[in-house]
């Protein structure tokens, strides 16, 4: 039962991950502006494809490798929670800096939720394949 868990913890991130990097990529213009950022020109095209489209394309293929050998399920594990546990530092650092008084968009908020589950459901993972161990 812990690994039919466990693999369906790895197929979200990992759809996740591949979603991202593959709209991100595809429209980065858009995918910018859906996260309150702003693409100038190729150049922040470039950037967002890069930053946002290769960086989760490549986090999809780490989510994966385990189903194919390549790396162990902690492996994966510890990918994601460096991932969302670094996405979820930064967001709730940043709530200490800039308070204007603006709200956050709805988006942004949905990130500090979706970083926040991300990063339990890694450590979860974590704690599950230590104890396989």
């Amino acid at each position: 039962m812990t690994d039919i868990f466990l693999n369906m913890v790895l197929i979200i991130f990992g759809v996740f991950f591949l979603f991202t990097g593959i709209m991100s990529f595809r429209q980065p213009v858009r995918f910018a502006r859906s996260i309150s950022l702003q693409a100038i020109g190729k150049s922040g095209c470039v950037e967002i494809r890069a930053q946002y489209g290769g960086f989760f394309f490549v986090a999809a293929l780490s989510q994966v490798a385990p189903f194919v050998g390549l790396i162990s399920i902690f492996t994966a594990f510890v990918v994601a929670l460096v991932i969302f546990g670094g996405l979820i530092s930064g967001r709730v650092g940043a709530l200490f800096f800039d308070a204007d008084g603006q709200t956050l968009t709805p988006m942004i908020r949905n990130l500090f939720w979706i970083d926040g589950m991300g990063t339990v459901l890694a450590l979860v993972g974590l704690l599950f394949t230590q104890q396989g161990n």
